[in-house]
């Protein structure tokens, strides 16, 4: 695991806290004020998510998940766990609308591990409010450093498309680097060979499809550079993924 997969689980926190504050349901529930039914959702996809990565081999098996549900005092952060105090101390540096839902989203490290944290807050009022955080602990001492000299894999991984006439072997050549070491930077980048990260790309790319929209799977599987929907059911199926266990929850 390096700094790179770790941005890049970053920028996609972020993405879905705010689109999952947005759904339809989201703001039924903080309308008549249910908000157990805000976290067993948001639960949902953060197992959900969770157990992906895992089965992805992007997250290492010592990255552990940690919740933290309930009111608060926002005056009163003392004593509290860390990451609670973080997200408070956030939270108070916000002029939230009172009664409506705050995404959460932060990133810090301490002695041990670096915390990828998202959630959602509903202040209250000056004081007082219900949060649902989930805090992802990666120990740093598992993270490793991306050497500049292979950070042009990723500009290459951005620029090539499945609609290439050229195969990656040759589009890769005709940029003028050898074949063979772009596939060793490749591992040091993404930890994984170029085709395979690459699936698995789009693979993430689709579950925030199925999670956040309403598209059919269909569609989803041809925005996400799949060749039809068995070809994308076939992917997951090879990470022993299940395509129709993802909630749904644009359609709630």
């Amino acid at each position: 695991m390096n700094f790179y997969i770790v941005s890049l689980l970053d920028a996609m926190a972020e993405r879905n806290i705010d689109l999952f504050c947005n759904l339809n349901f989201v703001k039924s529930a903080v309308f008549f004020s249910d908000l157990q039914e805000l976290s067993i959702r948001l639960k949902t996809v953060a197992d959900y998510y969770f157990n992906f990565f895992k089965r992805l081999e992007i997250l290492p098996d010592e990255v552990t998940k940690e919740e933290y549900i309930g009111h608060y005092d926002n005056l009163y952060i003392k004593g509290h766990e860390p990451t609670v105090t973080q997200i408070l101390q956030k939270v108070n540096q916000t002029q939230p609308f009172y009664n409506d839902i705050l995404p959460i989203h932060l990133r810090y490290t301490d002695t041990i591990n670096m915390h990828l944290v998202v959630g959602i807050a509903r202040p209250d009022d000056r004081r007082n409010g219900y949060l649902h955080a989930i805090d992802l602990c990666m120990p740093k001492n598992l993270i490793r450093n991306v050497s500049s000299n292979v950070l042009y894999v990723k500009d290459i991984f951005d620029s090539y498309s499945n609609n290439q006439k050229q195969t990656v072997k040759d589009f890769i050549e005709s940029k003028g680097y050898n074949y063979s070491h772009f596939q060793r930077d490749c591992k040091l980048c993404f930890g994984d060979a170029f085709y395979s990260f690459r699936l698995k790309k789009n693979m993430m790319d689709a579950v925030g499809d199925i999670i956040f929209t309403d598209l059919s799977l269909k569609e989803i599987a041809f925005k996400n550079n799949f060749l039809d929907y068995a070809n994308m059911y076939k992917a997951f199926v090879r990470h022993k993924v299940s395509v129709t266990l993802i909630p749904r929850l644009a359609n709630l």
